[in-house]
């Protein structure tokens, strides 16, 4: 496992070895956050095989996992994972998907081939689904298991069978009730809504809420997930990465935000994604005009698809979804290929994530792909436009804000953010939220409603600076 830190001018250094995460295990997902609130932030590794948590002492990061009660099942296949504050008490809690139940032996017997010769994955279908795990931070270092008794155990009625084959998780309050909701991405299976009720309980709502299925009726192979506000209105918007030939899903909330609708074709994401095969994928604005983008990275599981599938090719380029705005016929337009420099470069693509790197108030991605290095992508974007970035510190919520919006209202209209680092495939985002202005110089006002409820107002602010904002008590 690999730690870089930052050096600024976008030169970045390994220090995994002097941080104590120079450990060799089977890797996915991280989830990264203050789980003690101490001021620094901790990092969670979910894995095949048991999953790590290493806690923050400063310079140097300490295995924590045989006391915190989160290593999870010797045997099992965890994917994303995400700290969030399910029960409203200001600590932070911890979801970690699982995959299928799959085994060396399971696998082997299964003995799956593409060409009849070599061996290839496997289909998640001929594999049993698992359950998640949801830990209930319970302070001094210490987290409970309550995956059970919070009901985010979903069982396939026709078999009895757990029923999640989960790849990636997104947080957010759906319903507006002041408890944050869970969507979880299946692969094969339908994709869940974890509706919470506010007692410690959630109800699993994905299909009477529309996202269970695509627009079909079908369920597709979801990987990357992400929710926003794209259309900067009071409609959420679920984004989430299917399987080649599945279009990406674009689920828009209809009124209260517990029913959706697939508007994929409709909004410009659908025809374009429909060949690629999608992992990662996120919302954010990479040209600062204030309205969110999406970027989805994309690359096949098998070197020799194109022999029995001649549309299909391992290797893929990502796609760049400009939003041209509500008004337009279709909101998102491809970006083309010959726009995108070293972003239409084909890849393995598999977790992708942003934040400013260097500085500059644009966002950057970076893009992990199979069998090569990772690909780094500064935005180097020269439009003029203006921007104004927010650091939240919580106090009476959790440390890191997570869970918190940030509305600003501006003079292309209010735009709405939520710190959640928690998004795309096996990823965490950077916790500050970036507002692009346009041309616009000016910020009218801006809103802070903090993950326990309470709001605040900010201002004045200057365009093209970071603004610190720590919670009032």
């Amino acid at each position: 496992m690999a730690l870089y830190t930052n050096d600024g001018g976008g030169q970045f250094r390994n220090v995994s070895a002097t941080a104590g995460l120079d450990v060799s295990l089977y890797g996915l997902g991280v989830a990264v956050g203050d789980y003690d609130n101490d001021g620094d932030r901790d990092l969670f590794v979910a894995a095949l095989g048991e999953n790590r948590l290493f806690e923050n002492e400063g310079s140097h990061f300490r295995d924590v996992t045989g006391s915190s009660g989160v290593a999870g099942g010797e045997f099992a296949w965890s994917s994303s994972a995400g700290f969030f504050d399910y029960d409203n008490d200001g600590d932070l809690d911890l979801f970690v998907c699982n995959y299928v139940n799959w085994s060396k032996e399971i696998d082997s017997r299964l003995n799956f081939t593409l060409n009849g010769r070599d061996r290839s994955y496997g289909p998640p279908i001929n594999y049993e689904g698992t359950f998640p795990y949801l830990y209930r931070n319970d302070g001094g270092g210490r987290f409970t298991d309550v995956s059970a008794q919070a009901g985010v155990q979903v069982v396939n009625p026709a078999t009895g069978k757990p029923m999640a084959k989960a790849l990636a998780l997104s947080f957010i309050d759906v319903d507006r009730d002041g408890f944050l909701d869970v969507f979880v991405a299946n692969d094969t299976v339908r994709n869940f809504l974890l509706h919470n009720l506010g007692k410690g309980t959630f109800e699993e709502i994905g299909t009477v809420a529309g996202v269970g299925f695509d627009g079909n009726g079908n369920a597709t192979g979801a990987m990357g997930i992400d929710v926003a506000h794209y259309r900067n209105d009071d409609q959420i918007a679920v984004g989430i990465g299917n399987f080649a030939n599945e279009m990406s899903s674009l689920y828009v909330s209809q009124g209260d935000g517990l029913l959706f609708s697939d508007e994929a074709m409709g909004e410009g994401v659908g025809a374009p994604s429909r060949l690629f095969l999608s992992f990662g994928l996120f919302f954010f604005d990479y040209d600062l005009d204030g309205r969110l983008d999406m970027l989805q990275a994309n690359g096949h599981l098998e070197k020799e698809i194109s022999q029995v599938q001649a549309s299909q090719q391992y290797r893929q380029p990502a796609q760049l979804f400009w939003n041209a705005g509500s008004d337009a016929r279709s909101c998102f337009v491809e970006v083309p290929r010959d726009q995108l420099g070293d972003l239409s470069r084909p890849v393995v693509g598999r977790a992708s994530t942003y934040a400013d790197i260097d500085d500059d108030g644009d966002l950057d991605v970076l893009i992990t792909q199979v069998g090569g290095r990772p690909l780094l992508l500064r935005n180097d974007q020269k439009l003029a436009h203006h921007w104004i970035r927010f650091k939240l510190t919580g106090t009476e919520s959790n440390r890191d804000a997570i869970g918190s919006w940030i509305e600003l209202q501006s003079g292309g209209g209010v735009q709405r953010r939520q710190i959640m680092p928690t998004r795309s495939y096996l990823s965490q985002s950077e916790l500050p939220l970036t507002f692009g202005l346009g041309p616009s110089r000016e910020v009218h006002s801006v809103r802070v409603i903090w993950a326990d409820g309470t709001e605040q107002e900010i201002g004045p602010v200057k365009v093209g600076t970071v603004v610190e904002v720590v919670q009032r008590n």
